[in-house]
C-alpha cells in the first residue's frame, strides 16, 4: 500500500503506544496493508467468524461488542489511529468473541498476521512498540474501570465531561519532532480528547451499555455537568 498520503494516520497511530517508532519502521508496517472501506454495521471482524488479522481505524468509528445472555453490550470503541486485533482469534486461534462493526461510514487498513509477526520477528523496535501499544490499551481499560467504581457520581461526572468535550484538555500539535515528555503527555491526553468524537456519532444508548449504567442516568449526569447543578 502507497504510504504517501497516510501521514496524519501516521501522527494518530504514533499515539497509541508511549514508545516512539522510527518512521521508517512505521511506513513498512503501513505498507503491508490493504484499505477496507465498511458500510454503517457492517463488521469489520463478526462474531463467531476466524480473522486473526491486524486493522488499523484510518476513518470513521469501530464498535466492539458482545452478548451478555440475550442483551448486547458494548466492549469499547475505536477512532482513527487504533491498533484493533481480536486476540481470541490471532492469540487464541478460536473464533471470534467480539463483533467489532462500523458505527458510520468507515475506512480501515488490513495487515495480514503473517506480515505482522515476521515484522515482529525482525524489528526489535516495532516489537516494542506493540507492546507498548497494549500496554496503553490495557491501561486505559483500568482507568475505566477504576472510574466506574465505588461511589461513581463525581467521577461519573468527571468522565462524562471529558466524554462530551466539554472540558477538552490542551493539544499541542502533532509533530514527529516532539520531545518525548511531550509525546508521552500527549497518549494520555489522547485517551480522552478522541471521546468527543465517539460522543457526536454514537447514540446515548450505546454510550450507557459502555459505562454499564442506564441510559436514564447518563442522561441525568449529563444535564447536571451542563447545568451545573
Amino acid at each position: 500500500m502507497d504510504t504517501t498520503d497516510l501521514s496524519h494516520l501516521k501522527q494518530l497511530l504514533a499515539l497509541e503506544a508511549k514508545y516512539r517508532l522510527r518512521p521508517e519502521i512505521m511506513d513498512t508496517f503501513l505498507a503491508g496493508g490493504k484499505v477496507v472501506e465498511l458500510d454503517t454495521y457492517e463488521p469489520m471482524i463478526d462474531a463467531g467468524a476466524y480473522d486473526p488479522n491486524i486493522y488499523i481505524v484510518k476513518t470513521g468509528l469501530v464498535r466492539g461488542t458482545y452478548m451478555d445472555k440475550n442483551t448486547e453490550k458494548t466492549a469499547g470503541f475505536a477512532l482513527p489511529g487504533t491498533l484493533l486485533i481480536s486476540f481470541h482469534c490471532y492469540y487464541g486461534q478460536e473464533e471470534s468473541y467480539y463483533r467489532f462493526e462500523a458505527c458510520c461510514p468507515t475506512t480501515v487498513v488490513k495487515i495480514s498476521k503473517d506480515y505482522f509477526d515476521k515484522l515482529l520477528e525482525r524489528s526489535h523496535d516495532f516489537a516494542l512498540w506493540v507492546m507498548s501499544a497494549h500496554q496503553n490499551q490495557l491501561y486505559y481499560n483500568e482507568s475505566k474501570n477504576h472510574v466506574l467504581s465505588g461511589d461513581a457520581k463525581s467521577r461519573l461526572i468527571q468522565l462524562t465531561r471529558h466524554l462530551s468535550g466539554i472540558a477538552d484538555d490542551k493539544k499541542e500539535e502533532l509533530s514527529a519532532d516532539l520531545d518525548n515528555s511531550t509525546h508521552q503527555r500527549m497518549v494520555k491526553t489522547e485517551l480522552y480528547t478522541r471521546w468527543k468524537e465517539i460522543f457526536r456519532i454514537v447514540p446515548s444508548k450505546i454510550i450507557a451499555s459502555y459505562l454499564g449504567i442506564t441510559e436514564q442516568h447518563l442522561s441525568k449526569i449529563k444535564r447536571e455537568v451542563l447545568t451545573g447543578d
